[in-house]
């Protein structure tokens, strides 16, 4: 018998006439780690919501099927049980991050639950040595960098030591660093303690080597793959984006054997006939900026009380720049873009267009300006999807139906217009924010992590999306540690350290030695050609 059973699960929302789930079949043994992937909206998080027990429970709707836990029917167990078996961690940390110091947030939960004072103390401190943030015990929750707010989720997930985790994903808003520490701590808590994993992700390159096992979800339909091999080889073409790039790389170039792992996928390359053309014998079409200065900064500091996070920093935008800011979180790059909007108190100078910004309204500043924060919930304030985009055109007076509707198509939200979009997934919600932006069309957007909670299919029509509204003369200034994405799309790159800008250039500049800022096309085929970035790059230029 499995540990997890789910048989015939069924689930919508309140007011909701579509089911979101559709008789969702899944049997998971102790100890497995199973990845789900699917679009933005295809059902991963409420799946994820019915097993951890808060559907209907706290979101209400209705359900049908069963789910069943060491045997037990979940709808039986009262919430302790429930907790003791399975835990969740968040898409958003901010979210379940209730106290202000990182140790009363770890004891939260058991407090909740009514576990004695003596156990509590152990296990708290048990599972931030184990997640490794011990030295955070005593600190400021809102002192935390992203990274570290999830780590110390995470670590509020593991104090309950519950049968299963699952981790709704859990690396979306990590820099590259911070993501690989975040998958190390996730895979020792599956093979040192035997709990179950369940993580949802869209950044598949990261993940796949080390689940056991692939389900894809497709409006609200789940099929489970048995192993990575059987994905492989089996996968239908609606289910080949979720692959990671060497693997669809091996598989369009006609390699005879899947590789076990990355490291694998790079010898098997070493000892293949593989040829390579030269850079220069490929068409590239890019479009470059031209002289007009748009934006400039020149000595840019600003300071979070005492500490200093932006440090001499300088550069220019040029009309039609389509630029990439990368870094470590905590670095500066979200602040960066904050100054520059008028939203922080700085020194130095920011002129846009010649003029000084600090003497410019900053309604005239988001008007040549457009942002768009990390936090798609900072732009949801409306009833429907279309009030919500209509809504910024109103402000300035400039309501057009026609440009509204298209950005909606644009970005494959339109069929959402009429849908409370606090009522969307995270993906949906990061559309319905860009559109809201984009509809000004502005002459620079500033754009916050904005792949965060897509696909790649979804990515792929946002970075043409914004390579359109590029090639139309818009500037676009977007901060990510998406670098596949950024690759595929941007012409120049700056990376970030300690609020100082350390690499500002073209991609085979910037990205061609990184060690973690880079692709993995890039890692996979840089011992024959460091100038390989994108998966379209090594179709293009690779033959057997």
């Amino acid at each position: 018998m499995a540990y997890i059973e789910i048989n015939n699960l069924n689930f919508a929302y309140p007011m909701e006439r579509e089911k979101t789930l559709k008789n969702v079949n899944l049997h998971l043994e102790k100890n497995d780690f199973l990845m789900i992937t699917g679009r933005s909206g295809s059902g991963k998080s409420t799946l994820a919501r019915a097993i951890a027990g808060t559907v209907p429970n706290f979101y209400g709707g209705s359900i049908g099927g069963e789910i069943k836990i060491g045997g037990r029917s979940l709808k039986d167990m009262s919430h302790r049980e429930r907790a003791e078996k399975v835990t969740m961690v968040f898409q958003d940390p901010e979210i379940q991050l209730m106290m202000n110091k990182v140790h009363r947030e770890v004891a939260f939960g058991l407090e909740n639950i009514g576990v004695e004072e003596d156990i509590i103390k152990r296990r708290v401190y048990e599972a931030l040595q184990f997640s490794g943030i011990l030295h955070l015990a005593d600190r400021d929750i809102a002192s935390l960098s992203g990274g570290e707010k999830q780590k110390v989720a995470v670590a509020s997930a593991l104090v309950y030591m519950p049968d299963c985790i699952i981790l709704d994903e859990p690396t979306s808003q990590l820099d590259p660093s911070s993501a690989e520490e975040m998958l190390n701590i996730v895979k020792k808590i599956n093979e040192e303690l035997g709990i179950t994993i369940i993580v949802i992700e869209q950044r598949v390159n990261r993940w796949f080597d080390t689940v056991d096992s692939i389900a894809v979800m497709d409006n609200g339909i789940l099929e489970l793959f048995e192993n990575k091999k059987d994905f492989y080889y089996n996968c239908n073409k609606r289910q080949f984006m979720f692959m990671p790039d060497y693997l669809k790389f091996f598989k369009k170039m006609g390699f005879e054997n899947m590789p076990d792992n990355f490291k694998d996928a790079r010898v098997k390359i070493l000892n293949s006939s593989l040829n390579v053309k030269p850079e220069n014998e490929v068409a590239a079409d890019e479009i470059q900026g031209d002289k007009n200065e748009i934006l400039s900064v020149k000595k840019l500091n600003c300071k979070y009380g005492s500490k200093q996070v932006l440090k001499d920093v300088g550069f220019t935008v040029k009309k039609g720049e389509f630029i990439a800011i990368m870094g470590a979180n905590g670095a500066g790059k979200s602040t960066l873009l904050k100054t520059i909007l008028g939203l922080k108190k700085y020194e130095g100078t920011i002129k846009i267009y010649g003029k000084d910004a600090a003497k410019m309204d900053i309604r005239l500043i988001a008007r040549h300006i457009g942002y768009v924060s990390q936090n798609p919930n900072d732009y949801l304030s409306k009833n429907s999807v279309y009030d919500e985009v209509r809504f910024t055109m109103d402000n300035y007076g400039i309501y057009d139906e026609k440009v509204v509707e298209n950005i909606l198509r644009e970005l494959e939200i339109y069929d959402l217009k009429d849908k409370n979009p606090r009522d969307l997934s995270g993906g949906q919600k990061q559309r319905v924010a860009i559109a809201s932006v984009l509809v000004l069309q502005p002459d620079v957007v500033f754009l916050d992590e904005p792949t965060r909670g897509l696909e790649s299919g979804l990515k792929y029509k946002l970075g043409k999306l914004l390579q359109n509204l590029n090639k139309k003369g818009t500037s676009i200034v977007l901060v990510t540690h998406d670098t596949d994405f950024a690759s595929n799309f941007c012409r120049r790159y700056m990376i970030m350290f300690n609020g100082s800008i350390v690499a500002d250039g073209d991609k085979k500049k910037v990205l061609g030695d990184g060690i973690f800022y880079t692709t993995s096309m890039n890692k996979l085929l840089r011992d024959r050609d460091n100038s390989i970035f994108t998966l379209k790059e090594a179709l293009e230029r690779c033959s057997i």
